[in-house]
């Protein structure tokens, strides 16, 4: 008897930024929410589960309107065990944040708004397709 596969392809059609800032991540989305007039809220944390029995933990703010929605992670794990590596995303290991952005936002003008909050050391999009663990944001 043959041996079946199920592969499973994922649709990556959202925009990913990476964030640097010194700050909280409720003082940083407190700063997006005010300069970009958003209504980030905190959400119940994301739980990232391995078969090794390793667990990872992230810090989650959402904002939806009728078109978008719009995210920020916290790329380091608050809470972690059994894992060398506790990033969201461990190829963005230098980002503190991870903003996600799924819709039909302007991407230019949302970038010149990111840049202009005064916590936001630096900000760089990235194409999820040529992100190794961009599995980690489906969820």
């Amino acid at each position: 008897m043959g041996v079946a596969k199920l592969v499973v392809e994922y649709d990556y059609d959202f925009d990913v930024y990476g964030l640097i800032s010194p700050v909280k991540d409720y003082k940083l989305a407190w700063d997006i929410n005010n300069v970009l007039r958003f209504e980030l809220e905190k959400k119940e944390d994301i739980l990232l589960e391995y078969n090794n029995g390793a667990k990872m933990y992230f810090s989650n703010f959402s904002y939806e309107t009728e078109y978008n929605c719009y995210k920020l992670l916290k790329n380091k794990s608050c809470e972690f065990s059994n894992i060398s590596k506790p990033y969201l995303l461990s190829e963005l290991k230098d980002y503190d944040y991870i903003f996600v952005v799924e819709g039909e936002a302007d991407i230019t003008d949302l970038s010149q708004d990111l840049k202009s909050v005064n916590n936001i050391v630096y900000l760089n999009q990235f194409n999820p397709e040529n992100l190794k663990s961009r599995e980690n944001l489906i969820y």
